[in-house]
């Protein structure tokens, strides 16, 4: 029985190997589709988002807020953290409707009084001054550290570093939205309770708001650096309005600022604590200048 035996062997050996190849391969077993029994048995390939060029990544669409039955999307801290990534002017700004928008602005112009009742007037009036303490905050930060001088040496746009031409610009907003400020003033004052004291302080920020010329400058600047060659000679021309605007502008914004604060301080007199509007902070005597000591 053993030739037998080992003959067989051979023979089975000898059959094994003339299989196919693909015969030999081990047998896989296909993936199980788990699938919800309430959704539909056959689903769609997921779609790709378009790529931005043949060999770029492809962008993901933004995520999609779905709200569930019986529950509400809350949208709020999308809109803060979109919102705290503007840029911030001072500890007490709030931006409530503005004024229709000029052609250059920072955001701070703001609309004149329409309202018709004293909780309309008195929304205005925190909105108002509030809203101004932060344009004059916001324009001293543009200048801070610059050198305080025009640039002798100039005779063309090119002269400038691109933070002077940017520093110029945010002037020329600021100096815009700080315009609207002297008419809404003006309107407002016969909307102001009559006590003396608010009264006072109502008429002198509207004096101080109309002597407020010197930012016009930044305008006459930027004018310069778009268009130079509407400005001959223009060296010449720079340095006059930039040492005008040195000259004169921190002592006319400090002093809207000082009035805007003691407008504030005689409304706080006649209200409540509950109905008091934060004091903005005085600004410094000095001007914001890389090395000025302050006094």
């Amino acid at each position: 029985m053993r030739p037998f035996t080992m003959l067989a062997g051979s023979a089975l050996a000898l059959c094994g190997s003339a299989l196919p190849l693909q015969a030999q391969k081990p047998h896989r077993t296909p993936p199980v589709l788990v699938t919800n029994p309430s959704a539909p048995t056959t689903a769609a390939p997921p779609s790709r988002a378009p790529s931005d060029s043949a060999g770029g990544k492809a962008r993901r669409p933004p995520p999609t807020l779905v709200a569930r039955p019986g529950v509400t999307v809350d949208s709020s801290r999308t809109t803060a953290r979109n919102a705290a990534a503007q840029q911030a002017v001072s500890p007490q700004a709030a931006h409530p409707a503005a004024a229709p928008a000029p052609a250059f602005t920072a955001g701070l112009a703001i609309a004149s009084y329409s309202g018709e009742s004293d909780e309309d007037r008195d929304r205005y009036v925190r909105q108002f001054v509030t809203q101004l303490d932060s344009a004059t905050a916001t324009l001293v930060a543009v200048f801070r550290n610059a050198s305080g001088q025009a640039l002798a040496v100039a005779d063309g746009p090119g002269a400038l570093s691109s933070r002077e031409r940017e520093r110029w610009g945010r002037c020329r907003d600021l100096h815009f939205d700080l315009q609207t400020f002297a008419p809404a003033i003006h309107d407002l004052v016969d909307e102001l309770p009559e006590e003396v004291p608010v009264q006072r302080a109502g008429h002198a920020l509207d004096s101080s708001l109309a002597a407020l010329q010197a930012t016009a400058e930044c305008d006459n600047i930027t004018s310069m650096i778009s268009a130079p060659d509407r400005w001959v000679p223009w060296g010449a021309q720079y340095v006059s309005s930039a040492r005008s605007f040195y000259h004169d502008w921190y002592g006319q914004v400090r002093d809207v600022a000082d009035k805007n604060r003691a407008l504030v301080i005689a409304w706080n007199a006649a209200r409540p604590a509950a109905a008091r509007i934060p004091v903005p902070p005085a600004l410094p005597r000095t001007p914001p200048y890389a090395g000025a000591a302050p006094r």
